[in-house]
């Protein structure tokens, strides 16, 4: 059986060294990064997107704080911080979804911004102006897409049905906030707000299941196309976990591990990999394998078993990274160097399709649990007092 460190270091050892040369010399462009790379390494021509300068400033800030692949990391940090400034983030606090494609709004592109600039070193991005200019955002958001009863809107006018996926996203981005140092308090009511309506209004109290649409009053949508997606049943669990240890919430620790048992019980496919879709009552929908979710199944397992209160725990919940992980490796054989599918059909059959560059931020995100774990590290995040969140 293989262990930890060993596949830890295959995954560092594939990230240093053939991930980060591909992305330095046929992600990187002038104009920031390819949106997608074909199978045969020519980039396709897409427009330039905030979330993907986002989440590449994320990947390679990341990478940099590891000490991965010697200066590149930086470099390719500095790149991404450099078409996220001058493309996406307005003097008003607007961030544009689109390079050159004007002021439309996406509450997704938000989140991911407010992320970027949270996981941003001092030596990519001075956390003073990281910070300025998420207050701007943070402002303008309150200002004009705030929700009546919590979280917000997507449009204005409002646009049906809302949608629980950006709001997983702030949690994430306010939690990077609050784990990076002393912050904008208005981070800490927004990780309250976020968590706090996904227990009361994002899990079905029929199945337990986490869902992803709703009408305007954050009631579960009708109709079979609000599917369950157990790459969120994970990510949620990993966000309602750590959030449940910063606030000491046992109710949050308990939903997150639901969640995640949930995925882990009805998600996975014969060949032991996550499964796109679920049906509202939890049958395998799709059961093409996605490359994310088995990201977000690393995460999750591996935080369980950092917070693991018996040993045995920590071993099984160790043992189902360790799982999630070689899972994943089976994207990575691909024709070129430091390249992934995106799509492994049932039998483990690969869709030959363009790999999204930005699942870089999915694959890093893994790896951090993961060496975090081997670490040992298992008291990673400071308990602080719950309060209730503002409503300024």
């Amino acid at each position: 059986m293989t262990d930890l460190s060993e596949t830890t270091a295959a995954l560092r050892l594939w990230l240093e060294a053939e991930v980060l040369p591909l992305q330095a010399g046929q992600v990187r462009d002038e104009a920031g990064f390819c949106e997608r790379l074909a199978p045969d390494g020519k980039p396709v021509d897409l427009p330039r997107r905030a979330m993907v300068a986002a989440r590449q400033l994320f990947a390679f800030s990341r990478l940099m704080g590891a000490g991965l692949g010697g200066s590149r990391p930086r470099l390719l940090a500095n790149h991404a911080r450099d078409a996220l400034l001058a493309e996406h983030l307005a003097p008003d606090g607007a961030v544009l979804p689109i390079a050159g494609g004007g002021a439309a709004f996406s509450l997704y592109d938000v989140a991911f911004c407010l992320f970027a600039l949270a996981a941003a070193p001092e030596a990519v991005l001075p956390r003073a102006r990281a910070e300025a200019l998420a207050a701007r955002i943070l402002t303008r958001l309150d200002a004009l897409y705030r929700h009546p009863e919590a979280g917000f809107e997507e449009a204005r006018p409002r646009r049906l049905p809302l949608r629980a996926n950006p709001h997983m996203h702030l949690l994430e981005a306010a939690l990077e906030w609050i784990d990076s140092g002393p912050c904008d308090p208005r981070f800490e009511a927004l990780a309250d707000e976020i968590a706090e309506l996904c227990l009361a209004r994002f899990i079905d109290p029929g199945t337990g299941a986490q869902r992803e649409l709703f009408d305007g009053d954050w009631r579960i949508a009708d109709g079979p196309g609000n599917a369950v997606e157990p790459g969120h049943q994970y990510e949620w669990g990993w966000l309602l976990l750590r959030w449940g240890v910063l606030r000491d919430h046992a109710l949050a620790q308990a939903a997150g591990r639901r969640l995640i048992d949930l995925a882990e019980a009805h998600g996975l496919t014969a060949d032991g990999l996550a499964a796109s879709l679920l049906t509202p009552g939890l049958a395998i929908e799709d059961a093409t394998a996605r490359l994310w979710p088995q990201t977000e199944r690393i995460k999750a397992w591996a935080l369980r078993a950092r917070l693991a209160p018996r040993p045995a725990e920590a071993a099984l919940a160790e043992a189902k990274a360790v799982e999630a992980c070689l899972g994943l490796m089976r994207f990575f054989l691909h024709p070129l160097r430091g390249s992934w599918w995106e799509n492994l059909g049932p039998g483990g059959a690969p869709r030959p399709e363009p790999a999204r560059t930005s699942s870089l931020y999915h694959i890093v995100g893994a790896y951090h649990e993961l060496s975090t774990l081997e670490a040992r590290q298992f008291l990673p995040i400071a308990r602080k007092e719950h309060r209730a969140p503002s409503t300024a």
